[in-house]
């Protein structure tokens, strides 16, 4: 068989050079999710969403990466050996992902209400699920650690504890005298949120201030379901730009084996 020249050849290194990228893109989001797996406080964040597909996401982040790592494997494969088999095969793989992206993003925008709805329920209704400070039940650490690393307290506010199963059940020693708690102490604000994911739970700036006068210097007033909401805005540009980067790169690829392939069977025919 003859070898694929000009063009064809030039599209073939590109898409070499592309899929080693995609192969390691693949091993980058393997090693997040394995490390996201083995640090369970970074699970039970989400475990206050209550849903088994958003608690299990992490193993989905951990298929993805490998099925991107196949695929990128495939594409350097397919590239490298010139066969044809292999790039139609790469390529048929890209299209189904570019058009499952593509339906992703259209269902969030029609179904945002809805997400809305269900984040506010689940976040009510686990309120409830809360036991205590120590607690190893999923829901405790779960609340524990998102208020704790978004600095948040309840759905909307301090308040939401007096209302839930968990209110009046927990006391804390500040200065000698037991107080039962109105929010849990992870409403307090602390130097080092993130000191969590090492499974500790750093110690409040001032707990007499937070718990007894409800200082807002340092209370964490404002409620989770605000601040989940604005890290996510906050995070969107971001996420829409890899959105973005990674639509085109598909492009590129599947164009680039098409490329390829076509210079494959113009060296068939020469020969």
């Amino acid at each position: 068989m003859g070898r694929v020249e000009g063009c064809a050849a030039c599209a073939k290194y590109l898409l070499i050079v592309f899929n080693i990228i995609f192969f390691l893109v693949g091993a980058g989001l393997l090693a997040v999710g394995l490390w996201v797996l083995l640090s369970p406080y970074k699970i039970d964040i989400l475990a206050v969403l209550d849903n088994s597909i958003i608690t299990t996401g992490v193993y989905f982040i951990i298929a993805l990466g490998a099925f991107i790592f196949i695929v990128g494997f495939l594409g350097c494969c397919g590239a490298c050996c010139e066969s044809k088999l292999l790039l139609v095969l790469y390529f048929i793989i890209v299209l189904i992902v570019f058009l499952a992206q593509i339906a992703i993003c259209a269902a969030v925008v029609a179904f945002k209400d809805e997400v809305d709805d269900f984040i506010t329920n689940q976040l009510n209704e686990t309120m409830d699920e809360y036991e205590s400070l120590d607690s190893e039940n999923t829901f405790s650490v779960g609340w524990n650690a998102i208020q704790l690393v978004l600095k948040c307290c309840g759905h909307s506010g301090y308040q939401n504890w007096a209302d839930s199963a968990w209110a009046g059940t927990e006391t804390y020693t500040i200065d000698g005298q037991t107080v039962t708690l109105e929010f849990p102490v992870t409403c307090c604000k602390v130097d080092d949120p993130y000191a969590i994911v090492n499974g500790d739970y750093p110690d409040p700036l001032n707990v007499t201030a937070c718990v007894m006068e409800k200082d807002s210097n340092f209370l964490n007033e404002g409620g989770c379901y605000e601040s989940l909401q604005d890290y996510v805005i906050d995070q969107a540009i971001y996420v829409g730009a890899v959105g973005i980067g990674l639509t085109v790169f598909e492009i590129f690829c599947m164009i680039f084996a098409l490329c390829v392939c076509r210079g494959i069977s113009k060296a068939a025919d020469v020969v």
